[in-house]
Protein backbone atom coordinates (compact mmCIF):
# COMPACT_ATOMS: atom_id res chain seq x y z
CA UNK A 1 0.00 0.00 0.00
CA UNK A 2 2.84 2.39 0.76
CA UNK A 3 4.28 1.85 -2.69
CA UNK A 4 0.90 2.67 -4.29
CA UNK A 5 0.52 5.84 -2.24
CA UNK A 6 4.09 6.90 -3.04
CA UNK A 7 3.55 6.36 -6.79
CA UNK A 8 0.22 8.16 -6.62
CA UNK A 9 1.76 11.14 -4.83
CA UNK A 10 4.64 11.19 -7.30
CA UNK A 11 2.20 11.09 -10.24
CA UNK A 12 0.19 13.91 -8.66
CA UNK A 13 3.31 16.04 -8.28
CA UNK A 14 4.17 15.41 -11.91
CA UNK A 15 0.66 16.40 -12.97
CA UNK A 16 0.76 19.41 -10.67
CA UNK A 17 3.82 20.71 -12.52
CA UNK A 18 2.01 20.69 -15.86
CA UNK A 19 1.06 24.15 -17.04
CA UNK A 20 -2.21 23.00 -18.53
CA UNK A 21 -3.32 21.78 -15.09
CA UNK A 22 -3.14 25.32 -13.72
CA UNK A 23 -4.34 26.89 -16.95
CA UNK A 24 -7.51 24.81 -16.74
CA UNK A 25 -8.04 25.81 -13.11
CA UNK A 26 -7.57 29.46 -14.03
CA UNK A 27 -10.01 29.10 -16.93
CA UNK A 28 -12.54 27.47 -14.60
CA UNK A 29 -12.09 30.40 -12.25
CA UNK A 30 -12.62 32.88 -15.08
CA UNK A 31 -15.77 31.06 -16.22
CA UNK A 32 -17.18 31.16 -12.68
CA UNK A 33 -16.14 34.83 -12.33
CA UNK A 34 -18.04 35.62 -15.53
CA UNK A 35 -20.93 33.55 -14.17
CA UNK A 36 -20.93 35.66 -10.98
CA UNK A 37 -20.55 38.95 -12.88
CA UNK A 38 -23.85 38.59 -14.71
CA UNK A 39 -27.27 38.73 -13.13
CA UNK A 40 -30.73 40.17 -13.58
CA UNK A 41 -32.82 42.86 -11.99
CA UNK A 42 -36.23 44.43 -12.51
CA UNK A 43 -35.12 45.97 -15.82
CA UNK A 44 -33.27 43.04 -17.38
CA UNK A 45 -29.70 41.71 -17.62
CA UNK A 46 -26.91 43.08 -15.42
CA UNK A 47 -23.15 42.86 -15.99
CA UNK A 48 -21.28 44.02 -12.88
CA UNK A 49 -22.87 47.45 -12.19
CA UNK A 50 -24.20 47.95 -15.72
CA UNK A 51 -27.83 47.21 -16.47
CA UNK A 52 -29.11 46.22 -19.93
CA UNK A 53 -32.87 46.52 -20.54
CA UNK A 54 -34.04 43.04 -21.44
CA UNK A 55 -37.59 42.33 -20.21
CA UNK A 56 -37.45 38.59 -20.87
CA UNK A 57 -34.48 38.25 -18.46
CA UNK A 58 -35.81 40.58 -15.74
CA UNK A 59 -36.71 39.36 -12.28
CA UNK A 60 -40.36 39.96 -13.21
CA UNK A 61 -40.01 37.21 -15.80
CA UNK A 62 -37.41 34.89 -14.22
CA UNK A 63 -36.35 34.96 -10.51
CA UNK A 64 -32.64 35.41 -9.75
CA UNK A 65 -32.20 31.85 -8.47
CA UNK A 66 -33.77 30.40 -11.62
CA UNK A 67 -31.66 32.73 -13.77
CA UNK A 68 -28.43 31.40 -12.26
CA UNK A 69 -29.64 27.80 -12.43
CA UNK A 70 -30.56 28.29 -16.07
CA UNK A 71 -27.13 29.79 -16.83
CA UNK A 72 -25.36 26.94 -15.00
CA UNK A 73 -27.34 24.32 -16.94
CA UNK A 74 -26.98 26.01 -20.34
CA UNK A 75 -23.36 27.15 -20.16
CA UNK A 76 -21.77 25.39 -17.19
CA UNK A 77 -22.96 21.86 -17.93
CA UNK A 78 -23.94 22.10 -21.60
CA UNK A 79 -20.71 23.68 -22.83
CA UNK A 80 -17.99 24.01 -20.19
CA UNK A 81 -18.09 20.61 -18.45
CA UNK A 82 -19.36 18.58 -21.41
CA UNK A 83 -17.00 20.02 -24.03
CA UNK A 84 -14.40 22.67 -23.29
CA UNK A 85 -13.11 21.42 -19.93
CA UNK A 86 -13.15 17.82 -21.18
CA UNK A 87 -11.11 18.68 -24.26
CA UNK A 88 -8.57 20.59 -22.16
CA UNK A 89 -8.44 17.70 -19.69
CA UNK A 90 -7.79 15.12 -22.40
CA UNK A 91 -5.02 17.25 -23.88
CA UNK A 92 -3.51 17.80 -20.40
CA UNK A 93 -3.46 14.10 -19.49
CA UNK A 94 -2.51 12.78 -22.93
CA UNK A 95 1.18 12.38 -22.04
CA UNK A 96 0.66 10.40 -18.83
CA UNK A 97 0.93 6.94 -20.37
CA UNK A 98 3.29 7.70 -23.30
CA UNK A 99 5.72 9.28 -20.82
CA UNK A 100 5.11 6.43 -18.40
CA UNK A 101 6.18 3.69 -20.86
CA UNK A 102 9.16 5.70 -22.07
CA UNK A 103 12.54 4.06 -21.48
CA UNK A 104 13.97 5.19 -18.19
CA UNK A 105 10.67 6.16 -16.54
CA UNK A 106 9.17 2.69 -16.75
CA UNK A 107 12.42 1.01 -15.68
CA UNK A 108 12.42 3.01 -12.46
CA UNK A 109 8.78 2.16 -11.76
CA UNK A 110 9.18 -1.55 -12.48
CA UNK A 111 12.09 -1.75 -10.07
CA UNK A 112 9.63 -1.12 -7.23
CA UNK A 113 7.89 -4.08 -5.51
CA UNK A 114 4.48 -3.44 -7.05
CA UNK A 115 2.38 -5.34 -9.58
CA UNK A 116 1.97 -3.98 -13.08
CA UNK A 117 -1.83 -3.92 -12.86
CA UNK A 118 -1.73 -1.82 -9.70
CA UNK A 119 0.88 0.41 -11.31
CA UNK A 120 -1.34 0.95 -14.35
CA UNK A 121 -4.46 1.77 -12.32
CA UNK A 122 -2.50 4.15 -10.10
CA UNK A 123 -1.54 6.13 -13.19
CA UNK A 124 -5.10 5.92 -14.50
CA UNK A 125 -6.52 7.27 -11.24
CA UNK A 126 -4.04 10.14 -11.43
CA UNK A 127 -5.58 11.25 -14.71
CA UNK A 128 -9.09 10.95 -13.25
CA UNK A 129 -7.96 12.99 -10.27
CA UNK A 130 -7.08 15.82 -12.67
CA UNK A 131 -10.63 15.84 -14.07
CA UNK A 132 -12.14 15.36 -10.62
CA UNK A 133 -10.36 18.41 -9.22
CA UNK A 134 -11.43 20.56 -12.16
CA UNK A 135 -15.11 19.66 -11.99
CA UNK A 136 -15.15 19.84 -8.17
CA UNK A 137 -13.67 23.34 -8.12
CA UNK A 138 -16.05 24.52 -10.84
CA UNK A 139 -19.14 22.97 -9.21
CA UNK A 140 -18.25 24.28 -5.75
CA UNK A 141 -17.72 27.79 -7.11
CA UNK A 142 -21.01 27.62 -9.04
CA UNK A 143 -22.78 26.37 -5.91
CA UNK A 144 -21.49 29.42 -4.00
CA UNK A 145 -22.48 31.83 -6.79
CA UNK A 146 -26.03 30.43 -7.02
CA UNK A 147 -26.31 30.51 -3.23
CA UNK A 148 -24.84 33.97 -2.66
CA UNK A 149 -26.20 35.75 -5.73
CA UNK A 150 -29.40 33.80 -6.26
CA UNK A 151 -30.23 32.94 -2.66
CA UNK A 152 -30.81 29.25 -3.43
CA UNK A 153 -28.38 26.74 -1.90
CA UNK A 154 -28.80 23.68 -4.09
CA UNK A 155 -26.69 20.64 -3.00
CA UNK A 156 -27.90 18.61 -5.99
CA UNK A 157 -25.40 20.54 -8.12
CA UNK A 158 -22.67 18.29 -6.71
CA UNK A 159 -24.11 15.30 -8.57
CA UNK A 160 -22.19 16.81 -11.49
CA UNK A 161 -18.90 15.68 -9.90
CA UNK A 162 -19.39 11.87 -10.11
CA UNK A 163 -21.34 11.91 -13.39
CA UNK A 164 -18.89 14.17 -15.22
CA UNK A 165 -16.02 12.10 -13.83
CA UNK A 166 -17.66 8.91 -15.13
CA UNK A 167 -18.22 10.61 -18.50
CA UNK A 168 -14.57 11.67 -18.62
CA UNK A 169 -13.38 8.19 -17.63
CA UNK A 170 -14.93 6.66 -20.78
CA UNK A 171 -12.71 8.83 -22.98
CA UNK A 172 -9.64 8.73 -20.77
CA UNK A 173 -9.70 4.92 -20.76
CA UNK A 174 -9.54 4.93 -24.58
CA UNK A 175 -6.82 7.58 -24.54
CA UNK A 176 -4.80 5.59 -21.98
CA UNK A 177 -5.03 2.40 -24.08
CA UNK A 178 -3.95 4.22 -27.26
CA UNK A 179 -1.10 5.98 -25.45
CA UNK A 180 0.06 2.70 -23.90
CA UNK A 181 0.05 0.82 -27.22
CA UNK A 182 1.53 3.56 -29.42
CA UNK A 183 3.68 5.44 -26.91
CA UNK A 184 2.69 8.61 -28.77
CA UNK A 185 1.04 11.67 -27.24
CA UNK A 186 -0.21 12.89 -30.62
CA UNK A 187 -1.69 9.50 -31.48
CA UNK A 188 -3.52 9.32 -28.15
CA UNK A 189 -4.99 12.82 -28.58
CA UNK A 190 -6.05 12.31 -32.20
CA UNK A 191 -7.29 8.80 -31.48
CA UNK A 192 -9.51 9.74 -28.54
CA UNK A 193 -11.02 12.71 -30.39
CA UNK A 194 -11.79 10.54 -33.42
CA UNK A 195 -13.31 7.94 -31.11
CA UNK A 196 -15.41 10.64 -29.40
CA UNK A 197 -16.59 11.86 -32.80
CA UNK A 198 -17.63 8.35 -33.89
CA UNK A 199 -19.42 7.73 -30.59
CA UNK A 200 -21.31 11.03 -30.97
CA UNK A 201 -22.37 10.08 -34.51
CA UNK A 202 -23.64 6.68 -33.35
CA UNK A 203 -25.60 8.21 -30.45
CA UNK A 204 -27.12 10.84 -32.73
CA UNK A 205 -27.97 8.16 -35.28
CA UNK A 206 -29.62 6.04 -32.60
CA UNK A 207 -31.80 8.95 -31.49
CA UNK A 208 -32.77 10.08 -34.99
CA UNK A 209 -33.54 6.57 -36.29
CA UNK A 210 -35.59 5.92 -33.14
CA UNK A 211 -37.62 9.06 -33.94
CA UNK A 212 -37.98 7.85 -37.54
CA UNK A 213 -39.14 4.43 -36.32
CA UNK A 214 -41.71 5.92 -33.90
CA UNK A 215 -43.01 8.21 -36.66
CA UNK A 216 -43.46 5.24 -39.01
CA UNK A 217 -45.17 3.20 -36.29
CA UNK A 218 -47.69 6.00 -35.66
CA UNK A 219 -48.23 6.43 -39.42
CA UNK A 220 -48.84 2.71 -39.99
CA UNK A 221 -51.18 2.45 -37.00
CA UNK A 222 -53.23 5.39 -38.27
CA UNK A 223 -53.28 3.97 -41.80
CA UNK A 224 -54.50 0.59 -40.51
CA UNK A 225 -57.23 2.33 -38.51
CA UNK A 226 -58.36 4.27 -41.61
CA UNK A 227 -58.34 1.12 -43.74
CA UNK A 228 -60.40 -0.75 -41.16
CA UNK A 229 -62.85 2.14 -41.17
CA UNK A 230 -62.97 2.08 -44.98
CA UNK A 231 -63.57 -1.67 -44.94
CA UNK A 232 -66.38 -1.28 -42.44
CA UNK A 233 -68.03 1.41 -44.56
CA UNK A 234 -67.73 -0.75 -47.70
CA UNK A 235 -69.37 -3.68 -45.90
CA UNK A 236 -72.25 -1.44 -44.77
CA UNK A 237 -72.75 -0.01 -48.27
CA UNK A 238 -72.57 -3.53 -49.77
CA UNK A 239 -75.28 -4.66 -47.39
CA UNK A 240 -77.35 -1.63 -48.35
CA UNK A 241 -76.88 -2.48 -52.05
CA UNK A 242 -78.11 -6.05 -51.47
CA UNK A 243 -81.18 -4.70 -49.66
CA UNK A 244 -81.88 -2.30 -52.53
CA UNK A 245 -81.62 -5.09 -55.11
CA UNK A 246 -84.02 -7.21 -53.11
CA UNK A 247 -86.40 -4.29 -52.89
CA UNK A 248 -86.03 -3.65 -56.63
CA UNK A 249 -86.79 -7.32 -57.35
CA UNK A 250 -89.93 -6.87 -55.28
CA UNK A 251 -91.09 -4.07 -57.55
CA UNK A 252 -89.75 -1.02 -55.67
CA UNK A 253 -88.95 1.42 -58.49
CA UNK A 254 -87.37 4.00 -56.17
CA UNK A 255 -84.91 1.37 -54.91
CA UNK A 256 -84.08 0.42 -58.49
CA UNK A 257 -83.19 4.02 -59.29
CA UNK A 258 -80.75 4.19 -56.34
CA UNK A 259 -78.84 1.04 -57.31
CA UNK A 260 -76.57 2.53 -60.07
CA UNK A 261 -75.53 5.46 -57.84
CA UNK A 262 -74.73 3.13 -54.94
CA UNK A 263 -72.75 0.81 -57.22
CA UNK A 264 -70.67 3.74 -58.46
CA UNK A 265 -70.07 4.80 -54.86
CA UNK A 266 -68.99 1.26 -53.95
CA UNK A 267 -66.61 1.07 -56.92
CA UNK A 268 -65.07 4.39 -55.86
CA UNK A 269 -64.70 3.22 -52.26
CA UNK A 270 -63.17 -0.09 -53.36
CA UNK A 271 -60.63 1.73 -55.55
CA UNK A 272 -59.68 4.03 -52.67
CA UNK A 273 -59.45 0.99 -50.42
CA UNK A 274 -57.14 -0.71 -52.91
CA UNK A 275 -54.92 2.40 -53.12
CA UNK A 276 -54.81 2.68 -49.33
CA UNK A 277 -53.92 -0.99 -49.03
CA UNK A 278 -51.01 -0.51 -51.46
CA UNK A 279 -49.86 2.58 -49.55
CA UNK A 280 -50.02 0.60 -46.32
CA UNK A 281 -47.82 -2.11 -47.80
CA UNK A 282 -45.23 0.50 -48.76
CA UNK A 283 -45.39 2.15 -45.33
CA UNK A 284 -44.98 -1.22 -43.62
CA UNK A 285 -41.84 -1.79 -45.70
CA UNK A 286 -40.55 1.63 -44.62
CA UNK A 287 -41.39 0.77 -41.00
CA UNK A 288 -39.46 -2.51 -41.21
CA UNK A 289 -36.52 -0.65 -42.74
CA UNK A 290 -36.56 1.96 -39.97
CA UNK A 291 -36.73 -0.76 -37.33
CA UNK A 292 -33.80 -2.57 -38.91
CA UNK A 293 -31.62 0.55 -39.18
CA UNK A 294 -32.53 1.71 -35.67
CA UNK A 295 -31.79 -1.78 -34.39
CA UNK A 296 -28.27 -1.69 -35.84
CA UNK A 297 -27.65 1.79 -34.46
CA UNK A 298 -28.95 0.73 -31.05
CA UNK A 299 -26.70 -2.33 -30.98
CA UNK A 300 -23.70 -0.16 -31.89
CA UNK A 301 -24.71 2.40 -29.27
CA UNK A 302 -25.07 -0.34 -26.67
CA UNK A 303 -21.53 -1.55 -27.34
CA UNK A 304 -20.03 1.96 -27.07
CA UNK A 305 -19.87 4.39 -24.14
CA UNK A 306 -22.74 6.87 -23.96
CA UNK A 307 -20.92 10.22 -23.66
CA UNK A 308 -23.67 12.67 -24.59
CA UNK A 309 -26.34 10.52 -22.96
CA UNK A 310 -24.41 10.55 -19.67
CA UNK A 311 -24.34 14.36 -19.77
CA UNK A 312 -28.03 14.31 -20.69
CA UNK A 313 -28.63 12.06 -17.67
CA UNK A 314 -26.87 14.65 -15.49
CA UNK A 315 -29.06 17.39 -16.96
CA UNK A 316 -32.18 15.32 -16.30
CA UNK A 317 -31.20 14.80 -12.66
CA UNK A 318 -30.51 18.52 -12.24
CA UNK A 319 -33.83 19.34 -13.92
CA UNK A 320 -35.82 16.95 -11.73
CA UNK A 321 -34.07 17.55 -8.40
CA UNK A 322 -32.71 21.11 -8.63
CA UNK A 323 -35.18 22.74 -10.99
CA UNK A 324 -32.59 23.51 -13.67
CA UNK A 325 -33.77 23.87 -17.25
CA UNK A 326 -31.58 21.62 -19.34
CA UNK A 327 -30.46 22.74 -22.80
CA UNK A 328 -31.87 21.03 -25.87
CA UNK A 329 -29.18 19.33 -28.00
CA UNK A 330 -29.08 20.11 -31.74
CA UNK A 331 -30.37 16.62 -32.54
CA UNK A 332 -33.66 17.50 -30.79
CA UNK A 333 -34.47 19.86 -33.68
CA UNK A 334 -34.31 16.93 -36.08
CA UNK A 335 -36.40 14.81 -33.72
CA UNK A 336 -39.06 17.54 -33.52
CA UNK A 337 -39.30 17.55 -37.31
CA UNK A 338 -40.46 13.94 -37.17
CA UNK A 339 -43.00 14.96 -34.54
CA UNK A 340 -44.39 17.63 -36.84
CA UNK A 341 -45.17 14.94 -39.40
CA UNK A 342 -47.58 13.04 -37.15
CA UNK A 343 -48.43 15.53 -34.41
CA UNK A 344 -46.11 16.44 -31.58
CA UNK A 345 -48.36 15.37 -28.72
CA UNK A 346 -48.57 11.65 -29.52
CA UNK A 347 -45.08 11.55 -30.99
CA UNK A 348 -43.36 13.07 -27.94
CA UNK A 349 -45.28 10.76 -25.61
CA UNK A 350 -44.29 7.65 -27.60
CA UNK A 351 -40.72 8.84 -28.15
CA UNK A 352 -40.14 9.61 -24.45
CA UNK A 353 -41.63 6.25 -23.50
CA UNK A 354 -39.23 4.48 -25.90
CA UNK A 355 -36.29 6.43 -24.46
CA UNK A 356 -37.29 5.56 -20.90
CA UNK A 357 -37.59 1.85 -21.72
CA UNK A 358 -34.50 1.42 -23.91
CA UNK A 359 -32.21 4.30 -22.81
CA UNK A 360 -32.63 4.29 -19.04
CA UNK A 361 -29.93 5.25 -16.49
CA UNK A 362 -28.96 1.61 -15.84
CA UNK A 363 -28.46 0.98 -19.57
CA UNK A 364 -26.54 4.24 -20.08
CA UNK A 365 -24.12 3.80 -17.18
CA UNK A 366 -23.99 -0.01 -17.14
CA UNK A 367 -23.10 -0.53 -20.80
CA UNK A 368 -20.71 2.45 -20.81
CA UNK A 369 -18.81 1.21 -17.76
CA UNK A 370 -18.80 -2.28 -19.27
CA UNK A 371 -17.08 -0.91 -22.38
CA UNK A 372 -14.62 0.99 -20.19
CA UNK A 373 -13.86 -2.19 -18.23
CA UNK A 374 -13.07 -4.03 -21.48
CA UNK A 375 -10.76 -1.24 -22.67
CA UNK A 376 -8.95 -1.08 -19.34
CA UNK A 377 -8.74 -4.87 -19.26
CA UNK A 378 -7.07 -4.86 -22.65
CA UNK A 379 -4.71 -2.07 -21.59
CA UNK A 380 -3.70 -3.93 -18.40
CA UNK A 381 -3.21 -7.16 -20.35
CA UNK A 382 -1.04 -5.33 -22.89
CA UNK A 383 0.92 -3.60 -20.14
CA UNK A 384 1.58 -6.83 -18.26
CA UNK A 385 2.74 -8.72 -21.34
CA UNK A 386 4.86 -5.96 -22.85
CA UNK A 387 8.60 -6.38 -22.58
CA UNK A 388 10.12 -3.10 -21.42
Amino acid sequence: MRQTIAIFVDAYRELNHRRLFWITLVLSGLVVAAFAAIGNDEEGLTILHWSIPFPFLSTNFIPQADFYKFTFAQLGVGYWLAWIATIIGLVSTASIFPDFVDRGSIDLMLSKPIGRARLFFTKFLTGLMFAGMQVTVFTLASFLVIGLRGGDWEPWLFVAVPLVLVFYSYLFAVQAAIGLVTGSVIASVIGVFLFWFVVSLVQTGDGITLAWRVTNEITVERKISRIEDQESRIEKRSTALVDLKLAADGGDSEAAEQIPELERELDSRRNRFKDSDEELAEEIQTLELSRSINGWFHVANTCLPKTSETIDLLERVLEDQAGLVRPAPPSDDTVRQFGDMVGRGEFEERYEAELDSSHGPVWILGTSLGFEALVLGFAVWRFRRRDF
